[in-house]
């Protein structure tokens, strides 16, 4: 009989032991754990500070313990050994890690002394090109238009630039207003802006020929056939070749000289991840593989 009662004890032991048996305690820096997986309080703090006012901790709670429970299943289904997931993660490691290293490396800033010596020794670069001003009446004509008709606009364009001569600058804007074509200067004293012979703004070359060849503000052109018709080019401002001052391109040398330190840094980086480190190439390998052709490529088929 006593042996029985013993036999019953251990059978109501069994059953309820499950029901019974205590959890593990979690520390007190422990807010919850998934699968033995911790969420610290100070993993919460952070994310409630970085959420700002008006979030609580139960919905930062909910959000940790959501992104830890799909993390735990997607390691539980392998997802974190696929190649293209590992590649993913070894990518980012690589990136932050580079990040970091070279952030700790940064150069120290550049001086005014290193932009002042770049601007002597490159003036080539900051040279800027004689340049010319200058108010134009464009008479538009065809090429194709008959002997009769262009010699009439001749005529006009030769008037036009005896009185652009004698006018002063209220005189030759309402000449232009009046008379020139050009729907894109018309209404702005016919003016063609800054030209240079490299760089003429759009405007005909031998216009901006003519336009070089005048020694005086005030002065014009004799009427010069283009492409567009017969124009008159009156001079209104010179500005002869020279070198840009250091004021007006500090910045981009300063901006150039710290992307070449950041360089210099980023290949001394290279350099020292190379040290101790056994890299070994298969040349047989390598020149198996055949490049992509970007020309070659077929177009993407339509959906």
């Amino acid at each position: 009989m006593k042996s029985k009662a013993i036999l019953v004890s251990l059978l109501l032991l069994s059953l309820a032991g499950p029901a019974c048996r205590k959890e593990e305690p979690m520390g007190s820096d422990v807010v919850a754990t998934v699968d033995g997986r911790s969420i610290s309080t100070a993993t919460l703090e952070r994310e409630l500070r970085r959420r700002g006012p008006g979030t609580t901790k139960e919905a930062v709670l909910s959000d940790l313990l959501r992104f830890e429970t799909a993390l735990a299943r997607a390691r539980s289904a392998g997802f974190d050994r696929e190649p293209g997931i590992v590649s993913e993660v070894e990518h980012l490691i690589v990136s932050r890690f580079e990040e970091r290293e070279l952030a700790a490396a940064e150069s120290a800033p550049v001086t005014d002394a290193e932009v002042q010596a770049r601007y002597e020794s490159e003036s080539f670069r900051h040279t800027v090109p004689a340049a010319r001003r200058a108010g134009v009446i464009l008479l538009k004509a065809s090429p194709k238009a008959d002997p009769e008709h262009q010699a009439a606009l001749a005529l006009r364009a030769a008037t036009l630039r005896a009185a652009a001569m004698e006018a002063d600058d209220a005189g030759f804007d309402r000449l232009v207003r009046e008379n020139s074509e050009d729907t894109t200067t018309r209404f702005r004293r016919g003016d063609t802006g800054w030209v240079s012979e490299r760089d003429p703004g759009g405007w005909d070359p031998a216009l901006i020929s003519a336009l070089f060849a005048l020694k005086a503000t005030g002065d014009c052109t004799p009427p010069v056939k283009t492409g567009q018709g017969i124009a008159i080019a009156r001079l209104s401002a010179v500005r002869e070749a020279g070198r840009r001052p250091l004021s007006e391109v500090a910045e981009a040398i300063r901006y150039r000289l710290r992307l070449e330190a950041r360089e210099r840094v980023a290949a001394d980086f290279q350099a020292r991840m190379r040290i101790g480190l056994e890299i070994r190439t298969n040349r047989q390998a390598l020149d198996r593989i055949v490049a992509a052709d970007r020309e070659t490529q077929p177009p993407p088929h339509l959906p």
